[in-house]
């Protein structure tokens, strides 16, 4: 059976997720101490922010929009720069798609 590429869909449902996720890690450190406890919370929430990035930019492009479109809204000079700049987050999306999807 050959694994069909994933679609616009499946890159925003990824994008969704990953969004909930950072949503609850995002919160209650009011002190030092607090901010300490929660630090790791804090990186989980980066990775999940990445991933929906990477999954939005994903699910854009799957969608026919273009890089010099979507760095105008990433507030990026150009195409170039934006497709450099997100590298990391399209990666940690492709990830989470297959964790989601069971694609190894």
């Amino acid at each position: 059976m050959t694994q069909q590429p994933p679609t616009p869909a499946d890159w925003w449902v990824t994008a969704d997720q990953s969004l909930t996720l950072a949503d609850r890690h995002a919160g209650a450190a009011h002190t030092a101490p607090d901010l300490l406890a929660t630090l790791r919370e804090i990186a989980e929430a980066r990775r999940a922010t990445d991933s929906a990035l990477g999954a939005a930019v994903q699910a854009l492009l799957g969608s026919g929009r273009g890089w010099d479109e979507i760095a105008a809204a990433l507030g990026f000079p150009d195409a170039e720069t934006a497709r450099r700049a997100t590298a990391p987050a399209l990666e940690d999306a492709r990830r989470a798609l297959d964790r989601r999807i069971g694609h190894h």
